[in-house]
């Protein structure tokens, strides 16, 4: 019998590693829904691991929702799922992906269905995308649900490339910035204050600072950059323990503006996916277990998979969001409302556009404030070495008159 590796989400909100043995992908996935478990990942262990990563040059997260509109278009007009993916596999240049959808073509010519096809590609599709294909096929009404699949992976993936455009210049600022202290430490510094050892008397205290620092970075760069990589790989380990991505994301919520952009990041994910997978007559309860591993916050996904053990027992979604501080009660309310009126995934929608539209404010706020404190900050550190070259200099004028 095949073995699966998987990665899961316990219903403690703690991230699981391990190997399930199951007759096929979609055995596996229940076997791993029964004992508690929501994949993430879930593949078949074959012994052998790639000695490179593939490589997309769009990448998942760009390609997905090209596929699916694509998809979505060739079905609507009435072309069988097996003639769909053959048109889209013929013009797709990425071996890798081509490869998958190729697989996916002879799945449904030998008679799997779509979704099930699917879910045996979890590195390319995430559950969220077979339960919403599934639910399409099961209801005859694949292309809505194709369309409406496509339309949530465009809006994030437009989000996503819109917080990149909009960081581009302050990162390029900071890292201009630091580059050119990085070469006034160690190149220009060390030539001027050179001068001042030969005084025979005691410099200024800043100016002691300067050159110690300065010696540091000419001297002792590989020492800082072990001691930074040391950092960086011990953060990452840490990080990827269940503890250390809760305690991560526990402090990102509570910090003054970053905390509040996370927070709406979630709860736009929460919104937006909810409202696709109950458009796609998903049930709640299930749709919470899907939505909780992708809102990106340890601490919220905990919540919602709280709640949704509540809406197991019988208590209405509005009723089990609402003992959580961190589900807005203004979501609760629109929850209550979308309830009550039998649109819950169109309430759901607008209230994810209300959100994106109050990250879009408050993010423009935070990067017309990161460019001058960047500026700020740059021009502190150039004055303080001007400052620490100039009082010697003012000394020496000094002891000449």
């Amino acid at each position: 019998m095949p073995t699966y590796k998987y990665t899961a989400i316990t219903r403690a909100g703690a991230e699981q590693k391990g190997n399930v043995e199951a007759e096929n992908v979609s055995a596996a996935r229940r076997k791993l829904h029964a004992e508690g478990s929501y994949p993430l990942t879930l593949s078949e262990n074959t012994g052998k691991e790639p000695l490179f990563p593939s490589f997309s040059l769009l990448g998942r997260q760009e390609f997905l929702p090209l596929l699916t509109r694509q998809l979505a278009t060739l079905v609507g007009a009435g072309v069988p799922v097996v003639s769909a993916l053959q048109s889209v596999s013929s013009q797709i240049e990425d071996p890798e992906c081509r490869r998958v959808i190729v697989a996916l073509q002879e799945a449904v010519r030998g008679g799997t269905p779509f979704g099930g096809a699917i879910e045996s590609h979890p590195e390319m599709f995430p559950e969220l995308y077979a339960s919403m294909v599934r639910a399409g096929e099961e209801s005859g009404m694949l292309s809505l649900s194709l369309s409406r699949l496509a339309d949530h992976l465009e809006g994030q993936s437009r989000t996503r490339n819109r917080v990149r455009a909009a960081l581009t210049y302050p990162v390029l600022m900071a890292v201009v910035a630091t580059l050119v202290v990085i070469f006034l430490l160690t190149v220009v510094v060390p030539k001027i204050v050179g001068v001042f050892t030969h005084l025979g008397r005691a410099l200024p205290l800043p100016t002691r600072v300067l050159i110690a620092v300065s010696d540091i970075f000419s001297a002792g760069w590989w020492v800082i950059l072990l001691l930074v990589t040391a950092g960086i790989l011990l953060a990452r380990r840490h990080l990827a323990t269940p503890q250390g991505k809760r305690s991560r994301d526990s402090l990102l919520l509570r910090l003054p503006l970053l905390g509040r952009l996370a927070h709406l990041s979630a709860i736009s994910r929460l919104c937006r996916t909810l409202s696709t997978l109950v458009a796609g007559a998903i049930p709640v309860d299930r749709a919470l277990r899907i939505v909780a591993p992708v809102v990106g916050n340890v601490v919220i996904a905990e919540r919602i998979e709280a709640a949704a053990e509540r809406v197991v027992e019988g208590v209405r979604l509005s009723d089990a969001l609402r003992v959580h501080a961190e589900i807005p009660p203004t979501l609760v309310q629109m929850v209550a409302v979308g309830e009550e009126s039998g649109q819950l995934d169109f309430i759901l929608a607008k209230m994810a556009d209300a959100v994106d539209g109050e990250i879009e404010t408050r993010l423009s706020r935070l990067l017309s404030l990161l460019e001058p404190i960047i500026i700020l900050l740059m021009g502190m550190v150039v004055a303080g070495i001007v400052v620490s070259i100039l009082l010697p200099l003012l000394a020496i004028s000094q002891l000449v008159r």
